[in-house]
């Protein structure tokens, strides 16, 4: 069957112009929610990997023959992927038959739907009466898919092919019958064949389970009004997400941040946007963002539109209006400019597998921009003003152990935890300790479930004791897991270890969040601060590690806290009582707050203007002795050369610059190159 392919532009649709009614697209978005909803369900009991069956690193939704998410739920699995473009891996075939389901996990055949090798995407050809009406689409991120290490993601891998077995767009079924022989190639491929087998069968199972809801659908309202309510669905999430947009006031707003390029002879890798608003559209300029890099930072979206990228605008827009419908159409007023060759457009075959340590970076650079244009100078709809909080800890450390079980010989290979740090304070609200708002939406994995499935004891895991981020509201602290083997020897990979070096933003006269750690064997002999674990670790029996994630950032001056809300903290044990007296200004006396001596104290201090981001003083010290200017300058002279080594010249003329810098004397950046660079 062959299946065309129309497109349309939203733009010259009229706002609020519908094929159906509002009432009527209300009750097939939350009937379609339903079956979204349970499709996650399904997989969420059925499958095999706790990554999956605790944590919920899987999504689902219901995609339009366009390409575009017309259904996606609010309940379970990864929380903002609803703005995914399909076109490309819908395109891989021109005929669909009943019964076909494709798999993928290659960014290049997927145009970037696929980000990195472990994620695994299924998608099926919904039919009705014979004829093609949409997809629904489901994946999953695997514990393993081969690759230099067990779990298939290290922050040191230098190209896509040591990150595990690439799968092109290929039929896993065809007509109804698997393809035998691709499912027992990508299982050879991988370190846990048995569970891959068994998370890809939940899947299947989920969207078979769709279709039988989508049957009962267009038998309830028609097949017309199905497909017109689908396209309704689209322009209305449009529509509401314009709405909100609106209240944002036009103009330019920038902002800059880094990614930290620990077990290289590199410079922070830089990234840079600049948000244009205009009315209810929104322009993401990406560039002076650094050249993609020979680790597993860089971020595969062919320069569009990706999910990955426009996620900050998502996840502002639901937080304003939490009833609009979550679809592909609430992404629709972005547009962006990602420059090819960089961080954030990078070639096919560079290495992906850390790539969401650079999402949730650009969603923290969202923040930024949106909180300057929401609670800037300008004037905003009280709608919008005060929804964007300060930094959030800006890493997810996800931690996985590889170990042949002692009793058993069985490899294992399983994730332990995967650790947020806290949230930033809000305009008027502390932040959420333990979770962060760029991405909080991974669940906890029980202790229980982890001793069970690995030979570990799990020391500690609660809540950081380093001090919140002192502010009018302060920010959410982070966590603290330490946790020993119990067998001769296993490997530890820990990927997206990110701010151990520059901390998260704090906002308005907010403190920084506070930098994360990892030890190794904590309060022995043998105690040695590792930093972050970029390829594997080797643990040996009883060696313990002890990871404490970042505190988020805080938001406005700490002597405008409410001081019953600093004796609370103090009671809490978050801080004591003479922290409370030096960044606050509050006495505690006899665990009250001495009203007249807090009252002196706050007094007393400096009125002086408080700085309107702070990004802490390992930050401004690095620019400081490589100012923004110079990074630019950099930035442009590296152009010339090849994109993959792009990054190399950068550190060499980083290196050139700051040894000048140190000696006193001026340095000619062009001449430090080879002819052809110059």
């Amino acid at each position: 069957m062959t299946m065309k392919q129309t497109q349309t532009n939203p733009s010259e649709r009229t706002s609020g112009a519908y094929r159906t009614d509002k009432v009527f697209i209300e009750i097939l978005n939350n009937r379609l929610n339903g079956i979204t909803s349970e499709m996650g369900h399904i997989i969420h009991r059925a499958s095999f990997t706790p990554f999956i069956k605790e944590a919920w690193d899987f999504g689902e939704a219901l995609v339009s023959k366009q390409g575009e998410i017309f259904s996606y739920p609010r309940d379970i699995g990864v929380a903002f992927m609803c703005g995914a473009m399909m076109e490309d891996i819908i395109a891989a075939f021109d005929n669909y038959e009943p019964g076909d389901i494709v798999i993928a996990n290659d960014p290049s055949s997927t145009g970037g739907l696929c980000t990195h090798l472990p994620d695994i995407h299924l998608l099926k050809p919904y039919f009705y009466a014979g004829e093609l009406i949409c997809f629904s689409w489901t994946f999953i991120h695997s514990s393993d898919v081969g690759g230099m290490v067990p779990g298939s993601i290290a922050l040191a891998a230098n190209d896509l092919f040591q990150e595990g077995i690439r799968i092109p767009a290929t039929k896993l079924y065809n007509k109804g019958k698997l393809n035998e022989d691709l499912m027992r190639t990508f299982l050879a491929n991988c370190r846990i064949p048995y569970h891959n087998e068994g998370d890809i069968q939940a899947m299947v199972s989920a969207m078979r389970a769709a279709e039988k809801r989508l049957d009962d659908t267009i038998v309830k309202y028609g097949l017309q009004r199905f497909v017109d309510g689908m396209a309704d669905l689209l322009d209305y999430g449009e529509d509401r997400s314009r709405d909100v947009l609106s209240g944002v006031p036009d103009g330019r707003y920038e902002m800059v941040d880094y990614l930290e390029l620990d077990g290289t002879n590199l410079p922070p890798a830089r990234l840079k946007l600049a948000m244009e608003v205009s009315g209810s559209s929104v322009h993401l300029d990406f560039t002076g963002t650094d050249p993609q890099v020979g680790v597993a930072l860089n971020l595969p979206t062919r320069g569009k539109n990706h999910h990955f990228v426009n996620a900050g605008i998502f996840n502002f827009v639901y937080a304003v209006d939490n009833s609009i419908p979550i679809n592909r159409g609430i992404v629709r007023p972005v547009s962006v400019t990602l420059p090819e060759g960089s961080l954030v457009n990078p070639e096919p075959t560079a290495a992906v597998g850390v790539r969401f340590a650079t999402v949730v970076r650009i969603m923290e650079m969202i923040f930024g921009v949106l909180s300057q244009a929401v609670d800037g100078a300008q004037p905003a709809s009280a709608r919008v003003a005060g929804k964007v909080p300060a930094a959030g800890a800006g890493m997810l450390g996800v931690t996985l152990v590889s170990l042949n079980d002692p009793e058993t010989g069985e490899l294992k290979v399983n994730v332990v935890q995967p650790l947020w740090g806290g949230s930033g304070a809000r305009p008027v609200k502390d932040g959420i300790d333990g979770a962060d708002f760029a991405a909080g939406y991974l669940r906890n994995i029980p202790v229980e479930t982890t001793e069970v499935d690995l030979p570990i004891t799990v020391y500690r895991y609660c809540l950081s004791t380093t001090p919140p981020s002192k502010g009018k509201w302060r920010g959410g602290v982070g966590i603290e897991m330490e946790f020993a083997m119990r067998c001769p020897e296993a490997t530890l990979t820990a990927r997206g270890m990110e701010r151990f070096h520059f901390r998260p933003w704090g906002r308005k006269g907010g403190a920084p969040g506070s930098l994360g750690s990892t030890t190794l064997n904590p309060g022995n002999a043998g105690e040695r601060n590792i930093g972050k674990i970029t390829n594997s670790l080797l643990l040996e029996q009883g060696e313990v590690v002890r990871i404490v994630t970042p505190n988020g950032a805080g938001y406005g001056n700490p002597f405008e806290r409410d001081p019953h809300a600093v004796l609370r903290d103090v009671m809490d044990g978050f801080i004591d009582a003479k922290t409370a007296r030096d960044d606050y200004g509050v006495l505690i006396k006899d665990k009250e707050v001495d009203v007249a001596a807090t009252q002196r104290l706050r007094s007393d201090q400096n009125n002086a203007s408080l700085s309107a981001f702070s990004f802490g003083s390992e930050r401004d010290a690095f620019e400081r002795g490589f100012p923004p200017e110079v990074q630019d300058r950099v930035l442009a002279l590296v152009q010339q050369f090849p994109v993959s080594g792009r990054h190399r010249w950068k550190g060499q003329l980083w290196r050139k610059w700051s040894e000048g810098a140190e000696a006193g004397t001026p340095v000619d950046l062009a001449a430090a190159l080879p002819a052809r660079g110059r």
